[in-house]
């Protein structure tokens, strides 16, 4: 059970969704395990979108029936990342074993997606962080069946070992690669620079196994796509408490795009576009910025850069439009003990891209893109990126939430093929 959370008495802005902040009550999904499910998230289930991509509501259901008779449908549950995920394993162990004899009998098609199904199951069980042995667990058998099934996707995913070459050990940095999946289109690149590519850069609780159908719009576009998690989640080395890991992180990816090693897969190191979502966005913030000479442009889909560490937001973001509690994964990802911990560390002073003067520098082309109710990330936080410095491309899409979908997809896809690729 999510303990009490206490925020400091420094008055926030009004925001724009004042009214879900003040409310506890706003969001029906947060009050049981079946309204998680039937308010939430069984929509997403039967229409493949976010965060059931590839799964099949028939491989759902009978999880769900099963996690709200072990806990009486009550949602402490979720606070219990081990009790929670077990009950996805039984389903996604059997989708392998049936992947398995499929593949053996040379059915791919068949194969592929019985994987991709099982890696959706083991996305759940470990949602919305990995921080427990079971959801370790999850994650790293969803990565397996993810790549099982991947290499029969067209074109094939590739696993790729980063080097971190800026790693800071003495800033708590890891001493391991980065881990990226990448995927390059067929045939031969537009020009003799090769292809060109977008970095896609996942959010909290969607890595690089969950965004395939993302990928294959780049893709189709004639761009390559690399994918890397961000500090604090995934398998990213760099260190998750501090606020410069990231710059020495996407220093050792675009060092890698422009390297040797990269070119067999003929990547252009001078055509790369950053697409960053969620709470990727407030990195696709951060790099627009510190990294703007290695990138032609970068897009910001529901970022956070500032407002997402008031106390105040902090302290009503368990209640609001995620399906879990955010404030205790947002303290997990950033590397405290408790929400409290994370409050009273003080993070806008640590994390914001305002205080320190990451906004004052200058940009390379940003695209914005949001949902004006976002009660996730304030909107507030993507009008105080777009005040900032040269001009930015905006869009906030009017009655939408949390990343501005439906709508906000197509939108990124026109822009980023527009300035890297030319597609009209």
């Amino acid at each position: 059970m999510s303990s009490s959370i206490v925020a400091a008495p420094t008055p926030p802005p009004p925001y724009h969704v004042q009214a879900a902040v003040d409310n506890a009550a706003s969001f029906a999904h947060h009050s049981s395990v079946s309204k998680l499910w039937s308010t939430k998230w069984r929509y997403n289930c039967q229409t493949g979108i976010y965060p059931f991509e590839q799964g099949r509501v028939e491989d759902f259901d009978n999880v769900f029936k099963n996690l709200v008779a072990a806990s009486n449908d009550d949602v402490d549950i979720l606070f219990n990342p081990d009790a929670y995920a077990k009950e996805f394993f039984p389903v996604a162990e059997d989708l392998v074993h049936r992947g398995n004899e499929a593949e053996s009998k040379n059915e791919l098609d068949v194969a592929r997606d019985l994987y991709l199904r099982a890696a959706a199951l083991y996305r759940i069980a470990r949602f919305p962080i990995v921080r427990s042995p079971l959801s370790q667990k999850a994650w790293q058998d969803g990565k397996a069946a993810f790549e099982k099934g991947a290499k029969y996707l067209d074109p094939p995913n590739i696993g790729v070992d980063i080097p971190f070459a800026h790693r800071d050990a003495t800033r708590g940095d890891k001493d391991a690669p980065i881990p990226g999946y990448l995927r390059v289109p067929n045939g031969e690149p537009p020009s003799a620079n090769g292809w060109p590519v977008v970095l896609f850069i996942c959010g909290l609780d969607a890595y690089r196994t969950d965004h395939t159908s993302r990928y294959n719009a780049h893709l189709a576009a004639g761009a390559a796509v690399l994918s890397v998690e961000i500090p604090g989640t995934g398998d990213s080395p760099a260190a998750p408490a501090d606020a410069t890991s990231p710059d020495r992180q996407f220093s050792s990816v675009f060092d890698w795009i422009a390297s040797a090693a990269a070119a067999v897969h003929r990547l252009d190191s001078k055509r790369v576009v950053a697409r960053a979502v969620s709470m990727g966005g407030y990195y696709g913030f951060r790099i627009a910025h510190t990294h703007a000479d290695r990138l032609v442009g970068a897009v910001a889909q529901g970022g956070g850069c500032h407002h997402m560490f008031d106390p105040a937001w902090i302290a009503a973001q368990n209640h609001m439009e995620y399906p879990f509690a955010l404030a205790d994964a947002l303290a997990h990802k950033f590397g405290y003990g408790s929400v409290q911990e994370y409050i009273d560390a003080g993070p806008r002073a640590k994390f914001s891209l305002e205080e320190n003067g990451i906004l004052q520098l200058e940009s390379c082309r940003l695209l914005i893109v949001n949902g004006t109710e976002d009660s996730i990330f304030p909107i507030e936080d993507s009008l105080l990126v777009a005040s900032r410095g040269r001009v930015k491309d905006v869009r906030l899409l009017t009655e939408r939430a949390h990343v501005g979908n439906p709508g906000a997809e197509a939108i990124i896809y026109r822009w980023i093929a527009d300035l890297i690729v030319g597609v009209a």
